[in-house]
């Protein structure tokens, strides 16, 4: 009866414990509506989403090659219906970005060649990603965010990567449109350029493009579109580009949906119980011992 006893309270200490230092996210939820890259002025992959199948599963490339999704975190069966996919942050895998800030989402990376051919997105072609996305606000106060981007990860990880999202930044206390490129080299997040989020009366969408528009030089630039029952009603760009293929000779396309985790710091009372449950599992454990004696 006391061994009994003596384990509850101490399995009770441990998890006021563990209460008090448990982490906690918000949770964002948006829907994305399709998913294209270009390549030199011709479409090579067009994703409508309306086979019902989710990712990993992709529509072919326009070529008639086969294509699919890596996919970190979990997009379950039902996510896809409508011609809509249904991301949801909660269901995210926990990773970090460059600047090691911890982030829970999921990411769906289109497997284009890395070593040339058909489907590669090379450092000589004329590129463009688009993302149409239901037009969802981001809460705050920590980060959540979704969008598209361009990464060189494959294999060893990413070194940098161009992100054009709708999120909630805690730098500016409100929900913006934000253009930046992640390095993970140099373990930097750099923003190039953001606006707030204030979409016309009706926008119902926004869809989000990367372009290198120019094969020459290795700039991307941003942009984004607001939409009314699929009419365009307003947008913007930016002008100030990231700079990708530092050292790699390919990029590929992803979208995302993310979220900041947190731990919370304790206040003052919650020290004070932390105590009482520590003081609890060592009597706990003294009069185990006692017992077993």
């Amino acid at each position: 009866m006391k061994r009994r006893f003596a384990r509850r309270i101490e399995a009770a200490g441990i998890a006021l414990l563990s209460a008090c230092w448990s982490t906690t996210s918000l949770g964002l939820e948006v829907n994305i509506d399709r998913f294209t890259v270009t390549r030199d002025a011709s479409v090579l992959f067009d994703d409508t989403f309306g086979d019902g199948t989710p990712p990993p599963s992709a529509p072919n490339f326009v070529t008639g090659l086969a294509a699919s999704y890596n996919v970190v975190g979990t997009i379950p069966a039902g996510a896809e219906s409508a011609g809509l996919l249904h991301l949801d942050s909660v269901n995210g895998a926990v990773t970090a970005n460059a600047a090691d800030a911890a982030r829970r989402g999921v990411f769906a990376t289109l497997l284009t060649s890395t070593t040339g051919g058909a489907t590669q997105l090379g450092i000589g072609n004329v590129l463009q990603l688009s993302g149409t996305f239901g037009l969802a606000i981001p809460p705050g106060p920590l980060y959540s965010g979704y969008g598209i981007r361009f990464t060189d990860a494959a294999g060893a990880g990413n070194h940098q990567l161009a992100q054009l999202s709708v999120q909630y930044g805690e730098a500016f206390a409100q929900p913006r449109i934000s253009y930046l490129i992640q390095d993970f080299d140099a373990d930097t997040v750099t923003t190039l350029a953001n606006v707030a989020l204030t979409p016309p009366g009706g926008a119902d969408q926004i869809r989000l493009m990367l372009t290198r528009p120019n094969a020459a030089n290795n700039e991307f630039l941003g942009s984004f579109a607001f939409l009314s029952g699929g009419l365009v009603v307003g947008g913007g760009a930016f002008d100030v580009p990231a700079v990708l293929f530092q050292g790699e000779s390919f990029v590929r396309a992803q979208f995302f949906v993310a979220e900041a985790i947190a731990t919370p710091v304790p206040e003052p009372e919650i020290f004070l119980l932390m105590g009482v449950g520590a003081a609890f599992a060592f009597v706990a454990r003294r009069r185990a011992v006692r017992v077993r004696r």
